[in-house]
């Protein structure tokens, strides 16, 4: 499972390492590594078939994803070969970045400490799981 946050004051290029900046990093970059994270080449194929490696595209994607809404506006992303979530700075958003992304189907989750809902749908093949505050209760 991959985590992904943006980092001010980081910006790293393709083909250049975070350890390695030619220049001092302006406080409002934002860190979304293209071409390399921690060594690893991201755009990889498979050999035989020529196609992304699976993690590659959720990643491709999640990127994307996060473009769409804008990269302020996300804390954490978090993803695996099947699905990404993404948990807003503002959890009061959730439900309209939720929206915007199509993903509109809430499953509220009170049990936990403190209480909140994930918005879901579907991304490129991929589900799409959306942070929120807990919606309140309606009165039946």
């Amino acid at each position: 499972m991959w985590h992904w946050m943006p980092c001010p004051a980081l910006k790293v290029d393709p083909g250049q390492s975070a350890t390695h900046l030619d220049s001092p990093p302006r406080t409002t970059d934002y860190a979304w590594v293209e071409g390399a994270v921690m060594g690893l080449q991201l755009h990889h194929r498979h050999e035989v078939s020529g196609a992304p490696d699976p993690l590659t595209l959720a990643m491709d994607i999640a990127f994307e994803t996060v473009e769409t809404v804008g990269p302020e506006r996300i804390e954490i992303v978090t993803l695996t070969r099947d699905r990404i979530c993404l948990q807003p700075v503002d959890l009061n958003q959730g439900e309209q970045i939720a929206h915007v992304l199509g993903c509109e189907l809430p499953l509220d989750h009170r049990m936990f400490v403190p209480g909140h809902t994930l918005c879901a749908g579907e991304r490129d093949g991929l589900e799409i799981q959306i942070r929120s505050v807990l919606r309140r209760t309606v009165a039946r």
